[in-house]
């Protein structure tokens, strides 16, 4: 009597699977009690989150991928205040480390968490510096919905609250309280990366398979072999000689002869434009399709200056941790690291309202222009200080007669500018002869003026005020009459 198979299945199975192998048992407590990742993609797909790394061996991916860190690393920071000692060193750091904190923290966006740790040394300049950062194996660690981050070696059931402040960072991406994992834009590429892969290799089979033609040949004869060996000579040498009875005929599909061809190119640039709008968030990077335009790539720049702007969200808390850990180390006062430099551009329309107001007689404060045209503090000068401080821009100015401006009617501002550019010629002064005598002829300022004025009748405003100014001077230096006496 055969034996029965059942007790031989038991024991396979006993032996080599279940839960009673030390394996198993220790990959048991190792995962007791962590929190499942319960991404649908991950789900469907039976890969660990760590495993989509293996997405980035894609060109098209990869491409993509590279244009979003490029973007980032090329952005200037800076240290805020940026006049301190102490700024000058975190600048000298970040200098240094730069590179690997923030691409570090950028693949958070295609995984949806990452974690880095940072080594510390003392520099010999006397501070604390970074001897190491960068980014650790995300499958060691597991975040928390209340803001924890736990450790968990591998073959360990032993879990590690680890400090956030000093030693480990955390970056997350749409975090949520349902998924603390975050959201990993790779798993997003996952169905396109699983169609690609398995695309091109249906069209290599298919090339290698149909890619050259079959020969079918017909003989009249029983005599077969020789037109196997000729068929295989006709695709060596691509020269067949057959008898005038047999016959030599071509199979191939239609699609060989460019229906497939055609058809997978259109498949293969449909999964390119679907990976390039998941990451990049648009299509216009390596071609236009024939329907590129100057207005759809203004469009795209700014679908990507958006893009930029995301991920320096996205690493700014990580590098101000780091940051704020150095300033910690250090009791060095709080610091800021700003990224980007905002373009400050001009508001036409409402610089052209501010001249209105300004020529209606509105007066605007230091703090408006601070405000609304992204000043500084000392960029604004008070008028005194200005192009023509010396000069007397009353609306009317005193002056003993009236000139020609007033027969005229002209307004009190463009009498001002009157003045202002009545005298650009060279001013012509009276000789110290000429100062003596009308000093000695006049005995009051108001006969000055009047002597002044029958000597020069044809001078300009410009000209009677200088001259006015040096006879006034000298009349009080020398003394009415003092001049008197002399003459």
């Amino acid at each position: 009597m055969a034996k029965s198979k059942k007790d031989k299945a038991s024991k396979k199975a006993l032996s080599k699977g279940g839960l009673f192998t030390q394996e198993a048992v220790s990959n048991f407590f190792a995962h007791f009690g962590r929190q499942p990742d319960n991404d649908e993609v991950l789900r469907k797909a039976g890969i660990t989150r760590h495993r989509l790394r293996v997405l980035l061996d894609d060109d098209e991916i990869a491409q993509a991928v590279e244009t979003r860190i490029d973007a980032l690393l090329g952005t200037p920071y800076r240290i805020e205040p940026s006049d301190t000692p102490e700024a000058e060193f975190l600048k000298l750091i970040m200098d240094e480390w730069y590179f690997e904190i923030s691409s570090g923290a950028l693949n958070a966006l295609f995984f949806g968490y990452s974690v880095q740790e940072a080594v510390y040394e003392l520099k010999p300049e006397g501070y604390i510096g970074l001897q190491w950062i960068g980014e650790k194996p995300m499958q060691w660690f597991e975040p928390k919905n209340d803001g924890r981050l736990i450790l968990r070696k591998e073959g360990s059931s032993q879990e590690h609250v680890v400090d956030q402040i000093f030693k480990f960072f955390l970056t997350r991406r749409k975090a949520t309280y349902e998924q603390p994992y975050g959201k990993a834009l790779l798993a997003t590429l996952y169905w396109m990366f699983f169609f690609k892969q398995n695309g091109f290799k249906f069209w290599a089979k298919f090339l290698e398979r149909f890619g050259t033609p079959i020969l079918l040949g017909k003989c009249k004869d029983t005599e077969t072999a020789d037109m196997n060996e000729a068929l295989l000579n006709a695709h060596a040498q691509s020269v067949l000689s057959i008898d005038a009875e047999d016959d030599v005929s071509l199979l191939s599909t239609s699609g060989s002869n460019g229906t497939a061809g055609s058809a997978f190119e259109t498949f293969n640039r449909t999964i390119a434009q679907q990976i390039q709008k998941i990451i990049l968030g648009q299509t216009l990077t390596s071609g236009t399709d024939g329907k590129g335009s100057y207005a759809l790539g203004q469009v795209h720049e700014n679908v990507r200056a958006d893009k930029l702007k995301s991920d320096m969200r996205l690493v700014t808390p990580t590098l101000q941790a780091v940051v704020d850990a150095l300033c910690e180390l250090n009791n060095w006062a709080e610091h800021t690291i700003v990224l980007g430099e905002e373009a400050k551009v001009l508001n036409t329309e409402q610089a052209e309202r501010d001249t209105r107001l300004k020529n209606a007689g509105a007066n605007f404060s230091d703090a408006y222009f601070i405000r609304e045209y992204g000043l500084q503090e000392g960029d604004l000068k008070p008028a005194e200080q200005g192009m023509f401080s010396n000069a007397q821009l009353s609306a009317i100015p005193r002056k003993a007669f009236s000139f020609a401006a007033g027969t005229k009617k002209l307004s009190a501002d463009q009498q001002e500018v009157e003045g202002l550019t009545d005298g650009q010629d060279d001013l012509q002064l009276l000789t110290n002869e000429q100062i003596r005598q009308l000093a000695a002829d006049s005995e009051t300022p108001e006969a000055l003026l009047f002597n002044l004025s029958r000597l020069i009748p044809g001078a300009t405003q410009s000209q009677f005020t200088a001259n006015l100014d040096q006879a006034l001077f000298a009349a009080d230096v020398l003394g009415y009459a003092t001049a008197a006496k002399g003459k």
